[in-house]
């Protein structure tokens, strides 16, 4: 009752955030606006930006065995995956998904101990792997112009520890799986998009080692984006991933 005696409704309060009405933590899955067709067909349309680039950039440079072509061809192919995801992701084809979208947004609940768990589940596939398989990594590092200066260094740290975790993370996690987990459910969406991502690093017959490493990390990585609702997560982890890594690499 206010001042002059008249009943005062209070405002309603806000909603809760999915899940949380049970008294559980709020969802945090991903909550994808496009299929999973319409995320295969952006795994097809990027594909052929990669093969059509790979072309220009050969025919500029046969066998691209300048390092100018081969970190040209690096930054296409980042650049590739981040504009095919946020073009591909909106069905209506009248502009760009928002950043959100693709779980660019901020982390729900917690994030550091699912963080922790999934790479620790990443290393001890990894060891296992490595014992059993004995993998060939193919050395990017030199590649990329790791030995050729200070500047090939700097812009070698740069796309593999910066670049290609963001650019990969927006694919094949926050436009990948999620167009195919709300099709599909989580482990349809999981194991394939992991899959295609370990493939994604086929290098050769004495790379498929490797690519089954890396499609259990996808799997992880899969995993803490259901449990944060976030790529952010993901980024992280593989950027760390690859700063190991590169540190590893470059200092033998």
């Amino acid at each position: 009752m206010n001042e002059r005696g008249e009943i005062s409704i209070p405002p309603p309060p806000p909603p809760l955030p999915p899940g949380a009405a049970n008294g559980g933590e709020p969802e945090s899955e991903p909550a994808a606006g496009w299929s999973g067709g319409r995320a295969l067909l952006g795994l097809v349309v990027l594909l052929v930006i990669v093969i059509f680039s790979a072309g220009i950039v050969e025919a500029i440079d046969p066998g691209i065995d300048s390092l100018a072509a081969r970190l040209a061809l690096q930054l296409l192919l980042a650049g590739a995956m981040i504009g095919v995801a946020f073009a591909i992701a909106n069905p209506a084809g009248d502009g760009l998904v928002p950043p959100a979208a693709l779980g660019l947004r901020r982390p729900l609940g917690r994030v550091v101990q699912p963080t922790v768990l999934a790479y620790l589940a990443y290393i001890g596939c990894a060891l296992l792997i490595a014992a059993l398989l004995e993998p060939e990594q193919e050395d990017v590092t030199r590649e990329l112009g790791v030995d050729e200066g200070a500047f090939g260094a700097i812009v070698a740290g740069v796309l593999i520890i910066g670049a290609a975790p963001l650019s990969e993370e927006v694919f094949f996690r926050g436009f990948l799986f999620a167009g195919l987990r709300r099709s599909g459910g989580f482990w349809l969406g999981a194991l394939v998009s992991s899959a295609i991502w370990g493939l994604f690093h086929y290098t050769g017959p004495d790379s498929w080692a490797v690519c089954l490493q890396l499609a259990l990390f996808g799997l992880a990585l899969c995993w803490l984006y259901e449990r944060t609702g976030s790529i952010w997560p993901t980024i992280a982890v593989h950027a760390f991933n690859n700063a190991l890594a590169f540190t590893l690499l470059t200092s033998s």
